[in-house]
C-alpha cells in the first residue's frame, strides 16, 4: 500500500480548516445585547443619571481592568482552560509597578520589568499544566495562592504608596476626552477580536479547545500553544495591574478580590463554553459591560453588595445552562 505524503500545511491552509469551528451563537450574544437595553432602559427611566456621560465613565473606569483581562480570560477559556491566577496577578503587577517607581525606575522601564514578571507567572501556569500534565484549574489555583502570599511579603500587608504623581497621566489623563485608560482597552479589544477572527494562528485556540487530539494530529504544538495563551493572559493582567495602581496612586494585596470569578462569569456570559471550543471578544465586552451595569444599578438602588456574590453566582450557572442547551440543540440539528 502506497502512502501518499500530506500537501504543505500552509497558514491560508489552517485557516480555511479553522472556519468551520463557530466562534459563538449568535442567539446568545443577541440575547446579552437585549438584556443590555433592557436594563439600561429600566434604571434610566427610574434613574434619570444612568445613561449620562458621568455614570457611563464611571462604571467603564471601574470596570476596565476586569475588561482587560476577561480578553486574556477568553482565549484562555475557548482552549478549554482556566485561569485562576489572574486575581493574584493584577495586585502583583500594581505591587512591583509601585515598588519600582519609588525604587526611581523610570516608568517605561518599570513596566516593562512588570510585564516581564508576569510573562514568567503565565509561562510557568502553562508549564504546570503541559510538563506535569497538572488540570489548569489546579495549576492556576496554586499560583493564585501562591501570588497572594509573594503579595504580602513584598508589601508587608501594607499599601504601597508615592507614586502617584509620576502615573497621573497613565492613571487619570484623557486622549480626546477618553480617559488613557479606556483608550487602552479599546485597542486591545479592537486587535484581540480582529487577531481572533482574521488570524489563522489565534484561531488555533479553537482548534485546541475544540480537540486536542486533532489539533496535534494537524501538526499544531498544543502545549507551545497553551505556553503562548497562559502569558498572554497573564501579560493582561499585568496591565490592568498597572492601570489600576496608576488611578488609585497606590497599589494593595487586596486587589482583585474575586476578581477571577467575575471575569469568567462575564466570559461565559459572553458566549464561551467551559469546555472550550467557543468564544468571542465581543461577547466578552459584552459580559463585562452587563455586570457593571448591574453592580452599579445594586450602588444606585443601595443593595448590599453581599447580594452581588449571589446574581453573579445566579448569573454563571445560568449562561453555562443556555451555552449547553443551544450546544445540545444544534447537534441535534
Amino acid at each position: 500500500m502506497t502512502i501518499k505524503p500530506h500537501a504543505p500545511d500552509t497558514s491560508a491552509g489552517r485557516l480555511s480548516r479553522l472556519r468551520p469551528f463557530k466562534s459563538v451563537d449568535s442567539r446568545q450574544i443577541a440575547g446579552l445585547f437585549m438584556a443590555i437595553v433592557a436594563l439600561a432602559v429600566l434604571m434610566q427611566v427610574n434613574f434619570p443619571i444612568f445613561l449620562t456621560p458621568f455614570n457611563i465613565e464611571i462604571m467603564a473606569v471601574n470596570f476596565v481592568s476586569e475588561a482587560i483581562i476577561a480578553l486574556g480570560m477568553t482565549l484562555v477559556i475557548i482552549t478549554g482552560g482556566i485561569d485562576l491566577s489572574v486575581a493574584a496577578v493584577m495586585p502583583f503587577a500594581a505591587i512591583l509597578f509601585g515598588l519600582a517607581l519609588n525604587g526611581g525606575i523610570p516608568i517605561v522601564l518599570a513596566i516593562v520589568l512588570v510585564l516581564a514578571a508576569t510573562a514568567v507567572v503565565g509561562f510557568l501556569n502553562a508549564t504546570m499544566t503541559n510538563a506535569f500534565r497538572v488540570h489548569p484549574f489546579i495549576a492556576t489555583l496554586a499560583m493564585l495562592l501562591t501570588l497572594r502570599g509573594v503579595n504580602l511579603v513584598l508589601t508587608g500587608g501594607s499599601t504601597v504608596s508615592g507614586f502617584r504623581q509620576a502615573t497621573a497621566w497613565l492613571g487619570r489623563g484623557q486622549i480626546l476626552g477618553v480617559p488613557v485608560s479606556i483608550v487602552i482597552f479599546l485597542v486591545l479589544a479592537v486587535l484581540f477580536a480582529y487577531l481572533l477572527r482574521n488570524q489563522s494562528f489565534f484561531r488555533r485556540a479553537y482548534f485546541v479547545g475544540g480537540n486536542k487530539h486533532s489539533a496535534r494530529l494537524s501538526g499544531i504544538n498544543v502545549e507551545r500553544y497553551l505556553v503562548f495563551v497562559y502569558t498572554t493572559s497573564a501579560v493582561l493582567a499585568g496591565i490592568a495591574g498597572i492601570l489600576v495602581a496608576s488611578q488609585y496612586g497606590a497599589a494593595s494585596n487586596g486587589y482583585g478580590q474575586n476578581l477571577e470569578l467575575r471575569v469568567i462569569t462575564a466570559v461565559v456570559i459572553g458566549g464561551a463554553s467551559l469546555f472550550g471550543g467557543t468564544g468571542s471578544i465581543l461577547g466578552s465586552v459584552l459580559g463585562v459591560v452587563f455586570l457593571g451595569m448591574i453592580y452599579n444599578a445594586f450602588d444606585m438602588l443601595g443593595v448590599s453588595t453581599y447580594w452581588k456574590d449571589v446574581v453573579i453566582g445566579c448569573l454563571l450557572l445560568l449562561a453555562v445552562f443556555i451555552s449547553e442547551y443551544l450546544k445540545r440543540r444544534q447537534a441535534r440539528a
